[in-house]
């Protein structure tokens, strides 16, 4: 019964208004600029998102990400043996902070054309980092990775040396040089990169279902690629490589190519942590047909 109420407060469900028989979708987590949803179907349902297959756990569990800037509805169809419907939903907006940043190497804000192509080249590396595909099941419950004042917040507007960049899709944990970080789910290390320009000490961890987790601007390395870690292992310290004022972590949370709100995403992993997720209970979400 505890379950139950649980559920209820939790999860919002779609379904079709003309029958009850057709598949249902449940989600948890705000439809909104930056989120990173957690969905469940049927168990073996088939999934995609705007054209794009998503793979659900056994259970039927599976996330899914918003980016900073989309705009677009959310089209589901989800088929259920020789059951179909489809479900459309509408993106929130956000506002976003302005942040200025000041005192930064010059040549990391306006790089050379030899540092341009370099930045780029390290850039396609993280990308086809991402789109590895890795044979686990997403776990549902992540923690911090490590401990620190949040410095900077997703989805901020950073002004560096008075030059507007591309917004901050990051976390930003500040400690002091040395600070252990720590594996916030059970995963498969991606990348391992000892000195990129902008990012310096780089990690990219795979966790299933094209959910990635990446750690920037490190002092120290633990881990290694191809390494199967657990929630908790030591993946590195913190520190200040790369382009950084000070000693941070900079943590990076992305579905596909999506990077997405850690603390949000984090916040809604959370009842994941406290209960044992069985299936959604309650019908409340409206959805367009």
């Amino acid at each position: 019964m505890k379950l139950f109420f649980l559920l209820m407060l939790f999860f919002w469900t779609a379904q079709p208004a003309h029958s009850m028989e057709m598949p249902t979708l449940s989600l948890h987590g705000q439809i909104r600029q930056g989120e990173m949803l957690f969905g469940h179907v049927a168990p073996e349902s088939k999934v995609t998102l705007n054209g794009e297959q998503i793979s659900p756990r056994s259970d039927g569990w599976f996330a899914f990400g918003i980016g900073r800037n989309d705009t677009d509805p959310l089209v589901f169809n989800i088929e259920q043996g020789d059951r179909k419907a489809t479900y459309s939903f509408q993106i929130e907006p956000r506002e976003w902070r302005v942040q200025r940043v000041d005192g930064l190497p010059q040549n990391t804000v306006t790089p050379s054309p030899e540092e341009e192509q370099r930045i780029a080249d390290e850039m396609v590396l993280t990308q086809n980092a991402r789109q590895k595909s890795i044979d686990m099941e997403l776990p549902l419950c992540f923690s911090m990775p490590a401990k620190g004042r949040i410095s900077s917040i997703y989805g901020s507007q950073r002004i560096l040396n008075g030059v507007p960049k591309t917004p901050h899709n990051a976390l930003d944990i500040a400690n002091k040089e040395g600070t252990l970080i720590t594996a916030p789910a059970d995963g498969i290390v991606l990348l391992v990169h000892e000195d990129m320009f902008l990012s310096g000490k780089t990690v990219l961890i795979g966790h299933g279902q094209n959910v990635v987790t990446s750690y920037i601007h490190m002092s120290k390395i633990a881990v290694k690629e191809g390494q199967q870690i657990k929630k908790g292992d030591e993946i590195g310290r913190i520190g200040m490589t790369g382009r950084a004022t000070g000693p941070h972590l900079h943590w990076v949370v992305s579905w596909k190519m999506k990077r997405v709100d850690p603390q949000v995403f984090l916040k809604n992993s959370e009842k994941f942590c406290s209960v044992q997720a069985k299936g959604p209970a309650s019908v409340s979400q409206k959805a367009k047909r």
